[in-house]
């Protein structure tokens, strides 16, 4: 009975608002009194601190920028709480941007802070600044609109673009423990915050650049191509534009005897025709998808050519290989150099037939 009478005792003053137990229980706050964060980015600071720059706002309201410094990503947002009258609240972070520095010092700090803080989601959009720092892309966005509002309409339109996709920390976090490697959408530190490839990251490092055929390479291999459009020559010496509306690769061992000496990627390729001779023969038709094919094999192989001169595995393939393939996954993912392997990339192509030339 004593027991039932101190619970009940307890939960009253919880609910009163008793100071001395008040860390149980979250701070309410009125929603008008809080900024919500929709932006951070994080850039170096020093030898070893880092800045981060916050933007709260869409080019429907306006948008405000917040700044500071310290040792790590924590203490800075703390320093942040103490310079306005709005909480700062960072459950609404839709976007991570990190500066090109703080990328090649290592990106592991900013993305376990996203994994470890209360408010941070692992859904969160990861992109990296090229040529410049999250601060100056977040400010320049700012001038007109927003970088939340540039960074979404980046993301719904990747596959109009075909040279980038949208990545998430969830998404580079498990393929770094997985195989030591990945890649993220990089942007110009402009106020459209343009799209510019990818960064590819090694044991959580910026080391390198996918950028244009490499880049829609990448986006072959991961079958992210929803309206790519390639100009090719028909047999007759017209143009041609070929419309990628889809993609699928898969990835396979070339064995040397019972030795991995490399792995082929190969690309199925539909697509339509967006411009050219209203009703191609069959022998057209063949030719240009000829064309299409050979053009996404050099694609596809630009982008292999990064994985082996940086010995990063930042696309998967072996995990691929080995999913292909699971009688082989010990050896697929051994001790072995990207750059001691022989990397393939092939591509067929398939144009769609929406008519019938014999009516």
């Amino acid at each position: 009975m004593k027991k039932q009478v101190l619970l009940v005792l307890l939960l009253m003053l919880l609910l009163t608002g008793c100071r001395r137990y008040s860390g149980f229980l979250p701070y309410a706050r009125e929603i008008e009194d809080m900024e919500l964060i929709r932006t951070l980015g994080v850039d170096t600071a020093g030898d070893a601190g880092v800045a981060i720059t916050a933007s709260g706002g869409t080019s429907q309201e306006e948008t405000e920028v917040v700044a500071g410094e310290a040792g790590t990503i924590s203490a800075a947002v703390l320093e942040l709480q103490g310079e306005g009258s709005s909480y700062l609240y960072f459950g609404h972070v839709t976007q991570l941007l990190l500066g090109e520095g703080l990328a090649k010092r290592g990106v592991m700090p900013s993305l376990d802070y996203v994994l470890r803080d209360v408010e941070m989601r692992l859904e969160t959009a990861l992109y990296v600044v090229r040529n410049g720092t999250a601060g100056q892309a977040i400010e320049a966005a700012a001038a007109d609109g927003s970088a939340t509002d540039r960074l979404e309409a980046l993301a719904d339109d990747a596959g109009l673009t075909a040279n980038s996709m949208p990545r998430t920390v969830k998404d580079v976090l498990a393929e770094l423990d997985r195989q030591g490697a990945s890649f993220l959408p990089a942007v110009l530190a402009d106020g459209g915050l343009t799209a510019a490839g990818y960064g590819i990251l090694k044991d959580g490092v910026l080391v390198g650049w996918a950028e244009g055929d490499a880049a829609l390479g990448v986006n072959l291999i991961f079958g992210k191509v929803d309206a790519d459009v390639v100009e090719v020559q028909a047999p007759d010496g017209t143009a041609a534009a070929l419309r990628v509306v889809g993609a699928a690769a898969s990835v396979r061992p070339i064995w040397q005897g019972d030795t991995l000496a490399g792995l082929k990627v190969h690309c199925k390729v539909d697509a339509n025709l967006a411009e050219g001779s209203a009703m191609p023969d069959q022998a057209t038709l063949d030719a240009l998808e000829a064309e299409l094919a050979q053009v996404e094999a050099e694609r596809m192989a630009r982008a292999l050519e990064l994985s082996r001169v940086l010995d990063a595995d930042y696309l998967g393939l072996r995990q691929s290989a080995a999913f292909a393939v699971p009688w082989h996954k010990e050896v697929l993912l051994g001790s072995y150099s990207m750059k001691d392997l022989k990397l393939e990339a092939t591509a067929e192509a398939v144009i769609q037939r929406s008519y019938h030339a014999d009516g």
